[in-house]
């Protein structure tokens, strides 16, 4: 009688395989979410933590924030706590900041204490901890910075105004030509006026650079909030889970934009590189800071830094300068009567046969107008990049523990009716005295941030945007279409909040991470927009005329 054969292997179902995983990595968080109560509890201080929402086990508040708007959330906690909050993401401290003085008092007059940035996890597995702005605050920060500042400060950013105005002539050209694109013509706009200052590139129309750098912000910043890297920080384990295994697209998506990380820093400061060794003298970041040395005895770590902060710069410029854009024409077509005050200022000011240009500035008092309350109206940002607190805080009596993430709550800021009374309201005279002239009211900590973290491209920015509102609105009128009986269609503002979708298999699990990976930016989807020129037949030829008596 022949002896029987091995056992066969005991095979498992896949649904079976899923329990029997989820329940091992359950135990390992209860596990490890009783390490860390522990740690906290040896941790006592004689002061109280912020007000703020009951948390439940494990999640903390995330349950009860809104999926699609956060800051909405967080400003219902600020009226029922006040304006500093105290919350839990997991077993992360956040610290939720709701008023403009407390964001100065800490950010600003506490500098030192609160410019790090939480440790997020995700930076590293997206392949991006390299970015300036996301760097905990030290030497190399510091060193990423001194070349921003160097380039993008006020005097230095004044280098890039000719090759901004020419962009802008670009712009209206292809607006002119296909106004129906003006989605796309604005974010080549905004992409090229990065591209050309920081390396000298020009891109083209569907460029492989500009899309490879949006791709790599698509992914990159649905994973910056603290909100984000929560659970991934609460519970790293989870990132040894194989990137096959069902709901586990982070790490899929990744794998992938490391690759394109990969070319976004380096197929950009290859062409500098070699747009200085043909002898090019245009104004770049890299080439200038280039020219300063040997590239033979350049230092490692100096490269490095330098492409670090060369490829930050693009990244953070180019989809809020498009986005703040996007929403200055929405609010164009919503408020037509705000146009027809801005045109009149125009035409006194500049008449109809050039373009408005920096020298105008300090008499267009009306588009320095519309510009702030566009950056207030809808901030782009309605959720700051959170900062760190290095050490233990008390502020007015409240214990701010060492380590909590702080997130100034932009939005609230901005919707404070106390500083501006129908907040919802697009009102560029809220800025103006009764004289015309500019209020001292700014929006620079709304639009750029507070304390040593504050965008130092803020300048060069400001003249992106406003070069191009000024020359768009004075050569077209933006309106809703007309149907064929002349009258306008009515429509409903949409606005993108960048969800991005990678799904455990828990249903609850699915909503946390929808909640989790709300990108930063916040724009208008397309709408509708006629752009009707103010010249009657106005056409490229007429146009090319009227930027020539400009410059």
């Amino acid at each position: 009688m022949s002896r029987p054969g091995p056992r066969p292997a005991l095979e498992m179902s896949s649904a079976q395989w899923t329990t029997l995983c989820l329940v091992a990595l359950a135990s390992v968080v209860v596990v490890d979410l009783g390490r860390r109560r522990l740690k906290r509890q040896n941790l006592p201080s004689p002061y109280p933590l912020p007000p703020g929402p009951p948390p439940l086990p494990v999640v903390g508040n995330m349950h009860d924030i809104n999926v699609k708007a956060p800051w909405l959330t967080y400003s219902k906690w600020s009226k029922m706590y006040g304006d500093l909050v105290y919350a839990r993401l997991f077993d992360k401290d956040i610290i939720i900041i709701s008023s403009r003085k407390i964001a100065k008092d800490l950010l600003e007059d506490r500098s030192i204490n609160y410019s790090d940035r939480p440790n997020i996890i995700t930076n590293e597995l997206f392949g991006v901890a390299f970015n300036t702005a996301y760097l905990p605050y030290g030497e190399r920060w510091r060193r990423q910075r001194q070349f921003l500042h160097q380039n993008f400060k006020a005097n230095s950013a004044s280098r890039f105004v000719p090759m901004q105005q020419r962009k802008v002539h670009q712009l209206l050209h292809r607006l002119l030509d296909s106004p129906e694109r003006y989605s796309e013509h604005l974010l080549h706009y905004a992409s090229s006026v990065l591209t050309n200052a920081v390396y000298d590139y020009d891109p083209i129309s569907d460029d492989h650079i500009v899309n490879t750098i949006g791709r790599v912000s698509e992914l990159v910043t649905s994973a910056l909030p603290p909100e984000v890297a929560a659970p991934l920080g609460a519970f790293p384990i989870i990132l040894n889970i194989p990137s096959w295994f069902p709901g586990m697209t982070i790490k899929r998506n990744a794998e992938i934009c490391r690759e394109w990380t990969n070319d976004w820093v380096e197929v950009p400061f290859n062409h500098a590189l070699q747009r200085m060794r043909d002898g090019s003298t245009t104004p770049a970041m890299v080439l200038d800071a280039l020219g300063t040395v040997d590239e033979k005895g350049a230092s490692p770590r100096w490269l490095k830094d330098l492409k670090d902060s060369a490829a930050t710069a693009f990244l953070a410029a180019a989809g809020t300068s498009n986005a703040t854009l996007l929403t200055f024409m929405l609010a164009m077509v919503l408020y037509p009567e705000v146009q027809e005050k801005v045109h009149a200022q125009i035409d006194t000011v500049v008449g109809k046969d050039r373009l408005p240009t920096l020298d105008d500035r300090r008499s267009l008092t009306y588009i320095d107008a519309i510009m702030r309350e566009t950056l207030r109206w809808h901030p782009l940002a309605p959720l700051s990049l959170p900062h760190a607190a290095v050490n233990d805080d008390v502020y007015n009596g409240f214990y701010i523990p060492k380590g909590a993430a702080i997130i100034t709550n932009i939005w609230a800021i901005a919707h404070d009716e106390s500083t501006y009374p129908k907040p919802s309201d697009f009102n560029p005279e809220r800025f103006l005295n009764p004289d015309g002239t500019l209020t001292s009211e700014d929006v620079i900590d709304i639009a750029f941030g507070y304390g040593r973290r504050i965008c130092v491209g803020k300048d060069f920015a400001d003249t992106t945007l406003w070069s191009a509102m000024s020359t768009i609105l004075a050569l077209f009128k933006l309106s809703l279409p007309k149907d064929k009986d002349g009258r306008e269609e009515p429509f409903k503002p949409e606005w993108a909040t960048g969800i991005t979708s990678w799904v455990f298999a828990s249903r609850h699990l699915r909503r946390i991470c929808d909640l989790l990976l709300i990108m930063m930016l916040r724009y208008p989807l397309p709408f509708p927009c006629s752009f009707v020129p103010r010249i009657p037949s106005m056409d490229a030829k007429e146009l090319e005329e009227i930027i020539n008596a400009s410059t």
